[in-house]
């Protein structure tokens, strides 16, 4: 492959604190170098993509995404999402637990999991219940949740009222390296 250049483009890179316009070599999927201002040496029979107006950035991620499924696919689907997500440049998103059925056992994590990479165009990464059911009453098994993929905790849409139960749910998470997002 020659690959492409995209040119005239705003490229933001937060890594290397790059914000500059200019252009990127591509090839094979891989960005081999990248100009500021206009591009040079152009490899013979590249694709030329003019982005005036666009930028380029690393995959966004979206931290608090609701979706239809599992339960309410009439709502949406992890396809959908996905396909919706991707148009915006999003390359990730966080499923929060609030789906029929709640999130909050490592069954579930592994199903989210797996219908994800068959339906979805981005990484799904499910966030896993910090209460059963999303009751604010107990709270789940963070070290399975986490050993079945679960990236976080979170109620989605629910506020835990008890201070105790959230205190207590905080220090287990912490054993577990897992974050808590709590709204």
């Amino acid at each position: 492959m020659t690959g492409r250049v995209i040119k005239n483009a705003r490229i933001v890179d937060p890594a290397t604190d790059r914000d500059v316009n200019g252009a990127l070599l591509v090839e094979d999927g891989t960005i081999k170098a990248i100009a500021e201002g206009a591009p040079q040496g152009v490899p013979d029979g590249a694709e030329l993509h003019d982005a005036r107006g666009l930028v380029v950035a690393p995959g966004l991620i979206d931290m608090r995404v609701f979706t239809g499924e599992p339960g309410y696919e009439y709502r949406e689907t992890l396809a959908t999402a996905g396909k919706a997500a991707a148009a915006g440049g999003v390359t990730s998103f966080v499923l929060m637990p609030d789906v029929n059925p709640v999130i909050d056992d490592g069954a579930l994590v592994d199903f989210i999991f797996r219908r994800a990479r068959d339906t979805a165009l981005v990484n799904v990464l499910p966030a896993a219940a910090i209460t059963k059911g999303l009751k604010g009453e107990e709270i789940t098994e963070f070290g399975l949740l986490k050993e079945a993929g679960a990236i976080g905790l979170s109620d989605g849409r629910n506020s835990i009222q008890s201070a105790g139960l959230l205190r207590a749910a905080f220090t287990y998470a912490r054993n577990f390296d897992l974050p808590v997002m709590h709204h």
